[in-house]
Order: structure tokens, then sequence, then C-alpha cells
């Protein structure tokens, strides 16, 4: 009798919700699942099939409230590994589901899975986009995250998001601030990219010139070929000056003789023989660079003066050498007429080469973390508000650029944020206020007696530009007193001429 009473024993609850989910009572499997959850809501293997009965019943809204309910509890006890998946979940009954957007990111930063939360917002503000609706709060939340995070992949890619939506100016910044990130990581093939994305928004100088430093430490030679040339075409107003900063960028990572070589074998024979002019003077080839800034003549008659001038006042066995042009003046062969055209057609396109750099392996994102650790250190001597102060400036952004530079001007990088002020407010034309300011920091006792000589030729140069030589000669000579920097020497001497005329 006890065992037909076993036999007859009524089922348990759970063991009917089970059965109602093999049958696919959707009806049966709502009513007992809601039961069984006011016993154990944590119990995920009823959780799940009750959900999923609830979104064929078309009861989402429903669905979605248990699930958010779960997984805001699952965070409150630091489960974040249990939250995930029911956040996803969530995600695909309702895509846009702003709340469980936002718990699903912090999840993930609570993991340190950096590029997930990251990729989440994005992907979730470009949905909102698609769908017509506003997404404001996950714009702002995007960029409050870029802040916090502080990685240049995230500027990167939500650079190309403003581009997208046309905001070329602010994507412009945020791709040079991923550059200058990106350098700081020693990451140089990824800063270029950057770059190059950002010149393909607008040229200018101080883009071209971080182009050319980046391209000076990398040591692939087909990339440097192909993107040199591109570079130094944009500067013909002014090409003696960059062609000069080329050499010096090259001369600083050692690579001049590398440098040499590709410019050998550059299509376009202006810079050519100027480059090769110049960097034969600096390896002491005199005779050699006097011969390709004789074929440089036969081309460009200014910039050959140009040349020939710096030459004259920078190589002292130079001028003598100079002096007898005649001897060169019919043994300089002139290029042939299609050579003396400078095809830029042969110049590859840029975004031929931002292609190249254009996806990053699986294998990079594992280092996301630790290289937001890296980064995170500038925060606390000022690194990183300078990081962006540097990168507004050379945008031209002079206002932006000094409200970033004040953050960092009572850190251990004081130095640096006051002179890039300085230089914002002399660049903006607001030199009474700039000399006000340099004035009062060159007391500061905190700068050292060489920072306190920098901050005097500054001064000195305001004083020049508002038509003071006398101040201007007075400060220059009170720096050069500590630094001895032939640049400030050439400085005093121009100003000593220009009075005595």
């Amino acid at each position: 009798m006890g065992l037909l009473n076993r036999f007859l024993k009524k089922k348990t609850v759970e063991e009917q919700f089970f059965e109602a989910v093999r049958k696919q009572d959707l009806m049966e499997v709502e009513r007992l699942g809601q039961k069984l959850l006011q016993i154990n809501p944590n119990n995920l293997l009823i959780l799940n099939p009750y959900v999923d009965a609830l979104v064929k019943l078309n009861k989402k809204e429903e669905a979605v409230n248990v699930l958010i309910n779960f997984a805001q509890e699952k965070l409150r006890e630091d489960y974040h590994d249990l939250a995930i998946p029911i956040l996803k979940k969530i995600l695909k009954i309702d895509p846009l589901n702003l709340k469980a957007i936002k718990l699903l990111a912090n999840a993930y930063k609570k993991k340190e899975l950096f590029y997930e939360a990251f990729n989440i917002l994005l992907d979730s503000y470009k949905k909102f986009k698609e769908t017509g609706i506003k997404a404001d709060s996950l714009k702002e939340q995007l960029e409050d995250f870029i802040k916090e995070q502080f990685h240049p992949l995230f500027y990167e890619k939500y650079a190309h998001l403003l581009e997208e939506e046309g905001d070329y100016e602010n994507a412009l910044v945020n791709y040079v601030l991923a550059a200058n990130l990106y350098i700081k990581l020693q990451n140089y093939k990824a800063a270029l990219k950057a770059l190059l994305k950002a010149r393909n928004i607008r040229k200018t100088e101080s883009i071209d010139r971080q182009i050319i430093e980046v391209l000076s430490q990398i040591d692939d030679v087909t990339t440097i070929k192909n993107i040199l040339p591109s570079t130094l075409v944009g500067h013909r107003e002014n090409d003696d000056e960059f062609l000069k900063f080329v050499i010096s960028s090259f001369k600083e990572t050692d690579k001049l003789k590398l440098l040499k070589e590709i410019t050998k074998e550059l299509q376009i024979p202006k810079l050519k023989y100027a480059l090769l002019s110049l960097i034969n003077f600096e390896f002491g080839e005199i005779e050699e660079g006097q011969e390709y800034l004789q074929k440089l003549k036969l081309i460009d008659r200014n910039l050959y003066e140009q040349i020939k001038l710096d030459i004259k006042n920078n190589f002292h066995e130079a001028p003598l050498l100079l002096e007898d042009e005649e001897a060169f003046e019919n043994e300089g062969e002139l290029p042939e007429p299609e050579q003396v055209l400078e095809i830029l057609d042969q110049v590859i396109n840029i975004n031929d080469v931002v292609s190249e750099y254009e996806n990053r392996t699986e294998t990079t994102i594992p280092k996301i973390s630790e290289e937001i650790k890296t980064l995170k250190e500038f925060e606390k001597d000022g690194r990183k508000a300078l990081s962006t102060a540097e990168a507004l400036l050379g945008l031209g952004k002079y206002d932006e650029a000094i409200e970033a530079a004040k953050s960092a001007l009572n850190t251990e990088n004081g130095f640096r944020a006051t002179a890039l002020i300085a230089e914002a407010m002399i660049e903006k034309g607001e030199l009474q206020d700039a000399l006000s300011f340099l004035l009062e920091a060159v007391k500061n006792p905190e700068f050292s007696e060489e920072e306190k000589a920098r901050l005097k030729v500054l001064i000195g140069d305001v004083h020049r530009l508002q038509r003071e030589p006398s101040k201007a000669l007075l400060w220059y000579k009170e720096a050069y007193k500590v630094l001895k920097d032939p640049e400030i020497e050439s400085k005093i001497a121009e100003l000593k001429e220009s009075q005595a005329v």
C-alpha cells in the first residue's frame, strides 16, 4: 500500500514546471515559474525558461523587468559573471534598453573588460541613431568612459564615429589625442594611422610634423617611403624649415643614413635634391652636398638660396666651397622635363596606408587593461592633461589647450604646463596677458634655473613681437647665461644687427 501511495504521490511544483517546459505549455510555465521564483529568485534553471515563456507570450516588458531585477541584485552582490549573461539576454529581447546597456557597460568595467564595455556603448549608440531615437545620454556616457579610461583605441574609434556623423572638427581632435597616447605607449604604427586619418580631415603643419616624428621612430622602410613624399609636398611656402625639421627628427633617432637611402629613391626632384644636399652637409660630405645643391638650383632657385644660406650659417667648412659656384655651373645636369614636374600621383594615397593598419588583431585586446593602467599614471603627474593640451595647441584650439594645461600647473610637470599656456596665449595674440603670466611664473621657486631661463626666452619672444627689441635683448641675454643655446645666440645676434642698422 505504501508503494502505491508513493507512486500516486502528487508531483512537486518544480516537477510540474519542467514538465510544462517540455510540453511547451507557455501559460503553465508562466504560472508555475512565477510561483517558484518567489520562493527561490536566484534559480537560473527556473528563470531562463520562465523569461523565454514570457517573451513568447508577447510579455517582453515583464520579461525584461524580471531580468533587470535579477541582474541588479547580482551586481550588488558583486557577482558580475552572473549578471553579464543576463544583461546580454535582455539586450537580445530589447536591444534599445538603455538601463541594461548602462548596467552591462559598468559590469564589464568592474571586470576590467574595457574593450567590451566601450563596444557595448558604441554599438548601442549606433543602433539608437539607426532607429532615429535620440541617445544623448549614451553619447555623454561614451565621452565620460573615454576620458576615464584614457586609452588611444577608444579615442580613435570615437573619432571615427564623429567623422561618420560629419563632426569633423571633434573627430580631428580625437584622432590627434589618440595619436599622442599611442606615441606614449610607443605604438608608433598605430599613432601613424591615427595621424593620417586626422590629416585626411585637415592638413596642418602641426599634424605633418607629428607624422615626421613618428616616421623617424619606425623601422618599416616601405612605410617611410610611402608616407614621406606625401607629407613633404604640402610645404612649398616654407620648404627649408620643414626639410630641416625632417632631418633633425631622423638625426635624433639615429636614422639619418636610412633617410638618405630613402631620399635617393624619391620621385620628386626638388625634394630629393634639397634633402640630399642638407643630409650630405650634415654628414660632412661637403662636395656631394654641393653637387645636389647645384642640381636644386636648376629647379628651384628660391629654395636653393634658402638652403645655401642655412649651410653657410651652420657648417663652417662649407662657405669656401660655396663661394666657388662657377665650377659647378656647367656640371649640374638639368633633369629631364618630365622629372622637373613634381609627379604627385606617384605619391601613395594616404587611404591606402591607413588601411594597412586598420584592423587590430585580437591579440592586442588583452593589453588594453594593462595599457590603461600605464596611461593612468599620467594623471598623477599632469601628463594626461598636458597630452590633451599639446594636441589642442597643435590644432589651434588655444582656449581649450589653456584650460587643459591649467590642471597640470600644480604637478611635477608644472613647468611644461606653464610654458604651454604661455605659448597658447602668444599664438592667440594675447601678448600682454602672456607677458604678465610669464613674469609671475618666472618667480616660481619650484622651477629650476634652467626652467626659469626657458621662460625668459618666451618673455623675450613676447617683447620682440611687441616691437621692443631692447627689452627682448635683455631677456635673451639673461636666458643665454644659463642655457648657452645657439638658437638664443642667433636671436641675440639678429636683434643686435637690426638695432645697428
